[in-house]
């Protein structure tokens, strides 16, 4: 008679909580390592971004040099104000460069805020200085001759605003049209000078400029904002990028903590390519951050940066932990496939033959084969339990030649259990399976040829009866 017995095996939740907690403070370890490359690489994009606004700012030095006094005056204080912005921030990014901690995440978001409070007083600034110097200008109208060289001036000055917004800030991606619109101001403007009506065309293009002064301003810091987010967000990933690098091979943890030795943790494998996944993931975001073509506004960047790289961090935590959980019950299920042997074998007259994995695959579950001197035959097989608990499901299959009662068969298996508990595994009562167990797992040849899941197809119902 033959016959299948099936026993729980439970890992104490101590020892798995234990397991991802050194996981998480492994990671956590290696970052020191990593802070000078990712220094250099914020330093690098900081310079990018610094020779972009001081080639703008040379652009807008020489226009601001063409102005007339008054609004020469009212641009270089605002061009002053922003440099000083401009500088404090790179201070802030290159002090905060390598670190992930929430507080510093906290704190980018708070320079993210303050940022746009200073747009907004600085933008009641500008409105306030060029209400000044519309009034200004309006005490100096004695005469046509006066006005008329007002007006005029009041027009090259908004032309030339609108050529700097024109040749060197991003107008279409932030403003699109508006531009355009405003340049149809100042063509009236240019139509009232021409018809002798210089308080029209004064009014026309001294509004035509605070709308164009404003614009220019509103981009500047948009653009400004957005290319400073965009190297959080290059830093964050590149940080995430060099802990998956460094995570790839691990040390393994035994129960108390002590790194064993001779033991490597490779966590794609464990992982079943979760770490590859990560991995594609992170360089697809990476070549988002850079798109040149459409690149991400500062909403998507600050997404990136408070909420997807933090994500990706805990994911990284979380891939490492079930790795070095799966190898440890990999070697679990060897340690209670050679304690039921050896259980086996002192209880009966078998004796072992032969062990494999499914598929050779350390993943997946471990076979080890017993024989009896009659021929008869059982083949021990120790599985992985769903959900990556840790724990193992433990079935005895029996191949009888002979006849064995179904009575000897549920001493046996009651006394293997006993057997287990006592030498501190947590093992279930044994649990008949209906039916005679399949013949295909005495074939240790075919088993251990067995496609796998990590090869992207089902187990064989042979390997998979419970």
């Amino acid at each position: 008679m033959s016959g299948r017995k099936r026993i729980q095996v439970e890992e104490s939740e101590w020892y798995r909580l234990q397991r991802e907690a050194s996981r998480l403070k492994d990671i956590q370890r290696s970052l020191p390592g990593l802070i000078k490359e990712v220094r250099r690489q914020t330093h690098d994009d900081l310079e990018r971004v610094f020779g972009v606004i001081e080639d703008r700012q040379r652009s807008v030095e020489q226009v601001v040099e063409g102005l007339s006094e008054q609004t020469r005056r009212l641009e270089t204080e605002t061009q002053q104000r922003l440099q000083a912005q401009a500088r404090r921030w790179a201070e802030e990014l290159r002090a905060s460069a390598g670190e992930l901690r929430k507080e510093t995440r906290e704190h980018l978001a708070e320079q993210a805020h303050r940022l746009r409070g200073e747009i907004a007083d600085e933008r009641r600034r500008r409105q306030a200085d060029v209400q000044r110097l519309a009034t200004e200008l309006g005490e100096l109208v004695q005469d046509q001759e006066r006005a008329a060289v007002i007006a005029r001036d009041a027009l090259s000055d908004a032309r030339a605003m609108h050529r700097l917004i024109r040749d060197t800030l991003p107008h279409q991606r932030y403003a699109a049209g508006r531009l355009a619109s405003l340049e149809q101001h100042l063509d009236r403007a240019d139509g009232n000078i021409a018809q002798a009506r210089f308080d029209a065309a004064l009014a026309t293009a001294q509004g035509a400029y605070q709308e164009l002064s404003e614009l220019r301003l509103d981009l500047e810091q948009r653009d400004r904002e957005q290319r400073y987010l965009q190297v959080q967000a290059s830093e964050q990933i590149l940080v995430i990028q060099l802990q998956i690098k460094n995570s790839a091979v691990q040390p393994v943890y035994g129960a108390e903590g002590e790194v064993l030795d001779d033991v490597d943790l490779d966590v794609d494998y464990w992982s079943r390519g979760e770490l590859t996944a990560l991995r594609a993931e992170t360089a697809a975001l990476e070549q988002r951050i850079k798109d040149e073509n459409q690149p991400p506004d500062a909403q998507e960047l600050r997404d990136i940066v408070e909420h997807r790289a933090p994500a990706f961090e805990q994911r990284l935590a979380a891939i490492v932990g079930r790795a070095g959980q799966r190898l440890i019950a990999s070697q679990q299920r060897v340690n209670l496939a050679e304690a039921v042997v050896q259980t086996l074998e002192d209880m009966t007259a078998y004796e072992l033959d032969e062990v494999t994995y499914l598929g050779q695959d350390q993943r997946e579950a471990y076979f080890a084969k017993l024989v009896h001197r009659n021929q008869n035959e059982m083949v021990i097989e120790v599985a992985p339990a769903e959900g990556d608990s840790g724990g193992s499901v433990l079935r005895v299959l029996s191949y009888d030649h002979d006849t064995t009662a179904r009575d000897e068969l549920d001493d046996r298996g009651r006394a293997l259990s006993r057997q287990l508990q006592a030498h501190g595994i947590q093992a279930s009562e044994p649990q008949a399976e209906e039916g005679d167990p399949d013949p295909a797992y005495r074939d240790f040849k075919a088993l251990g040829q067995a496609p796998t899941q990590t090869q992207g197809q089902a187990l064989p119902s042979t390997a998979t009866e419970s």
